[in-house]
Formats: structure tokens, C-alpha cells, sequence
């Protein structure tokens, strides 16, 4: 049994050797405002383990607004400066390398002014047709998903337009009205932009809108589609908008001409005018169809993309660790792909524990297929720890820490010894299964032969208390 265990032991020691292993997971990109502040746990786990943060390629020292903590992992950011935005990770070290986390994009929140701003404008509309309000030169609002166009009339910015059955606002903002009528007319509109997270509103360029008679109304025409682009796993939104004097109700057809129903996957919106996709996935990806009564219909699309992903686990931040020994030469394969109609990413660099190679002078290193593979030539002690390649596309970054454990000229686990210790486990292991099986049975042996051996004693002493009588007697 000793044996057996310094045997696990020293196997199982070789594989502790090795950098840290980081747990943490990070939003692509975090938008702070003058109301927030920021704590980003870095995590990892094996060894002691110090921690250092990056921003834009250089160590973040500590300041009045950014700390990073060496010994529990956590960057703080409080009333931020733009000095503290830009491209942020982070390296955990301990005594055998060093690993680096996922990227993340540290950025302020914005609402800037509309641009070119201009006099009222006059516009005009016939009577039961479609009239089509304009949201000219919007401005930078960041995050996206924070912010939302509004649409005013009259005076100040009280009177909310809303939407119904007869009027709609687009995805690019502008002010459809389906079945103008008088009303509509005589009235200055206006669209403006909130940001939820600044909690500010900033309006736009206004429209004087007048209403000709017209006796006579339209028929359902088409008027606006989309065509929308989300990232893997998220929520994806299509819209369809169609005029005329009869409002029909739209359904709506997936890529492959089946009708939707409302269900986990999909439910819809503004009187069926948005659909919305949940969790999509790269089978989401093309051209859904919206149908009215009068059989009109639209073809919006659903473009599926994500920064790169790599093969192994489908997720764009992967850890894989690799044992090596003196003679052998080691070939590292950053495997990423990207959504089927990006372009392929390209790999920006390496890292050897988080150290960018700034040189290629070593010529027991080299890069090949694009800087796609990392070749270690010779895999001495000093080419171990972490290696990591960086990958990227247009719609962002993924990292791969490759960890080796480096065993040296240690034969204890090559060839004809690691058949022998290979042997002895599996001999150990059996030994402790049949010993197992052994109490198993003696138990259950012993369950079922007790009740018997109790009656058997019982008897037997009866007896001898019978003889005891009759010696006594005579």
C-alpha cells in the first residue's frame, strides 16, 4: 500500500509543475460613467500565485483612480480619467510561469451632441398615406445597447410619440407614420437619443409636419427591413414594417420556411413588427421572412459573428497544458476560427508568460503557417512555463495559454518505466478493489450468518444448564 502511493505521488507530482491556471471571466468591454466604478477580479488556482495587471501593453502601476492588487488579483478603477481606458489583462505568476487572462476593453460611456445642427425644416404629408420623419446626423452614444431614440413633438422634450398600431420608429431611428392623419399635422417633431447609463438626453433638429387632404387612402405596401448583426449567444433583434390603410397582423418565417411561434427561442414585439431571437447560434445566421395577410413580405437577415473561438472548447479564452522532456521539440497550434462569413483571425503575437516575444534571434524558436504555430525546437528549462498566442478579428480577441511542465532527462515515466509504473498502478488499484470486495462480502456474510450463530448459542447453553439440573438432583 506505501508503495502503491509514493507511486501516485510521484506521478501525480509531475503534474502540479506548471503555471497558474486562470478561472476568471471578463465582458468583452466595460463602459464606466462618472457615477461608476470598477472591480475586476483577477482568479487563478496552483502555487503561489501573485498577480499583475496590463493596460495597453504596460504594467499598471498604482495610482489615486487604478490599483492593482498583487496578491489578490483585483483592479479598481474609481473616478476614472480617460487615462484609464485602453486594452486591459491580466498575467497571473507563480514559481513555474506565468498565465495570461481573457482581453478586456475598458471604455467611457459617451453622449455627444447632434451634429450639424440646423433651423426647423418643413414637411409634408398626404392624408391615409405613409410619412417617413428623418433622424438626421445622430451622434455617438455608447454603449450601444444603452442607448434608445426618442421621438417628441410640440415644444421641450415632454411629449413622447409612441408607438401603435400607426406608428413605428425603425431600428435606425427614424419616425414611421403608417396612416397619417390630420391629427398628425400642424405639430414640430423632433428626435432625440437617451443613454440609460449617463442618464442623459440630448434632441435633435426639429420638423414642422402639415397634412394634405386626400380622399383616398394606399394599400399595404412595404416600408422598412433589417438587416442586423449580433454576437454568438446573444439576443438578436429583426424588424418588418409595412404601411396602409388596413394594418394586417405579420408572422413571421424562419431561415428555412417554417412559421414561429412565440416559444424560449423567439417571441415578437411591437405588434409583431420585431422579432426577437434569444441565444442564437451560427444555424440563426440568414434570411427570416415576414409575412402580412395580403401576402407582402420581407426578407430581413440575421448575421451570427463573434470575436474568435478556438476549436478545443468552442470559447474564445482556452488553457491546455503540455508535459515535455529534454530531447523533444514542441509545436504550440493556436487553432482559432471564426464565424463562417468573417474573415479568418490573425494571430497579433506571443507571449511567453506574459512577456510579448519582441525577438526572433533564438533559433531554437520558430514561428510558422502565419504565426498560427509556435515551434520550440529544444525544449530546455528555459523555453518552459506559459506560452500564449493572441488572436483577433473584427469583432474581437481570444487567448490561448499553452502550460508546459517540464520534466527534464526524468526516464521514470518514458518507455519501459512507464509500462512499469503504469503496472504497478493498475496492480495497486486492483489490489484495493478486491480488498473492498472482500469486506464487502465478509459484510454481508456476517448480516446473514448472525441470526443463525445466535440461535446455535442459545441452544447450546440451554443444554448445558439442563446438565447442570441433573448433576445437582443426583
Amino acid at each position: 500500500m506505501q508503495f502503491f502511493l509514493m507511486t501516485w505521488l510521484l506521478i501525480g507530482a509531475q503534474s502540479f509543475n506548471h503555471p497558474p491556471i486562470i478561472t476568471s471571466e471578463f465582458q468583452p468591454e466595460y463602459f464606466l460613467n462618472r457615477f461608476s466604478s470598477l472591480a475586476l477580479p483577477c482568479q487563478a488556482y496552483s502555487g503561489n500565485i501573485k498577480y499583475y495587471w496590463y493596460q495597453n501593453g504596460q504594467k499598471v502601476e498604482n495610482q489615486i483612480h487604478i490599483t492593482a492588487n498583487i496578491n489578490s488579483g483585483y483592479l479598481m478603477i474609481t473616478n476614472y480619467t480617460k487615462d484609464n481606458f485602453g486594452m486591459f489583462y491580466c498575467v497571473a505568476e507563480n514559481d513555474y510561469g506565468a498565465s495570461v487572462s481573457p482581453f478586456v476593453k475598458i471604455s467611457g460611456a459617451v453622449l455627444d451632441k447632434f451634429r450639424n445642427m440646423r433651423p426647423m425644416s418643413m414637411l409634408s404629408c398626404e392624408e391615409h398615406h405613409h410619412c417617413k420623419l428623418d433622424c438626421f446626423n445622430k451622434p455617438r452614444c455608447e454603449p450601444p445597447d444603452a442607448c434608445l431614440v426618442e421621438w417628441t413633438h410640440g415644444f421641450g422634450t415632454q411629449n413622447t410619440v409612441l408607438e401603435d398600431e400607426k406608428t413605428a420608429i425603425d431600428l435606425d431611428g427614424n419616425l414611421h407614420l403608417l396612416n397619417v392623419s390630420k391629427d398628425c399635422g400642424n405639430k414640430s417633431y423632433a428626435c432625440g437619443i437617451w443613454n440609460e447609463q449617463t442618464k442623459e438626453f440630448v434632441k435633435g433638429s426639429s420638423i414642422q409636419l402639415f397634412i394634405e387632404a386626400s380622399k383616398s387612402g394606399t394599400s399595404p405596401r412595404k416600408i422598412f427591413h433589417s438587416n442586423s448583426r449580433v454576437h454568438l449567444g446573444k439576443h438578436g433583434v429583426l424588424q418588418c414594417i409595412f404601411s396602409g390603410t388596413s394594418m394586417s397582423e405579420i408572422k413571421w418565417k424562419n431561415k428555412h420556411g417554417s412559421s414561429i411561434s412565440t416559444n424560449n427561442k423567439y417571441r415578437t414585439s411591437q405588434y409583431g413588427r420585431i422579432l426577437h431571437v434569444m441565444n442564437v447560434t451560427y444555424e440563426d445566421e440568414g434570411n427570416f421572412t415576414c409575412v402580412t395577410e395580403n401576402n407582402l413580405t420581407q426578407a430581413p437577415y440575421l448575421n451570427v459573428t463573434s470575436p474568435p473561438v478556438f476549436l478545443d472548447n468552442g470559447k474564445s479564452f482556452l488553457t491546455t497544458n503540455f508535459t515535455v522532456y529534454s530531447e523533444e521539440f514542441v509545436r504550440l497550434t493556436c487553432n482559432a476560427v471564426s464565424s463562417p462569413m468573417e474573415n479568418p483571425p490573425v494571430v497579433t503575437h506571443w507571449m511567453k508568460n506574459g512577456n510579448i516575444f519582441t525577438s526572433f534571434r533564438d533559433i531554437s524558436i520558430q514561428f510558422l503557417e502565419n504565426n498560427s504555430v509556435l515551434k520550440i525546437n529544444r525544449a530546455l528549462d528555459d523555453k518552459v512555463g506559459g506560452f500564449q498566442c493572441v488572436t483577433e478579428n473584427s469583432e474581437g480577441i481570444a487567448v490561448v495559454n499553452f502550460l508546459i511542465n517540464y520534466v527534464g532527462d526524468n526516464r521514470t515515466l518514458k518507455g519501459p518505466f512507464y509500462l512499469f509504473y503504469l503496472t504497478v498502478l493498475v496492480f495497486a488499484i486492483g489490489v484495493l478493489i478486491l480488498i473492498a470486495f472482500g469486506f464487502f462480502v465478509r459484510k454481508r456474510c456476517y448480516q446473514k450468518l448472525m441470526p443463525l450463530y445466535l440461535v446455535i448459542r442459545r441452544r447450546s447453553t440451554t443444554n448445558h444448564e439442563n446438565d447442570y439440573d441433573n448433576i445437582a438432583i443426583q
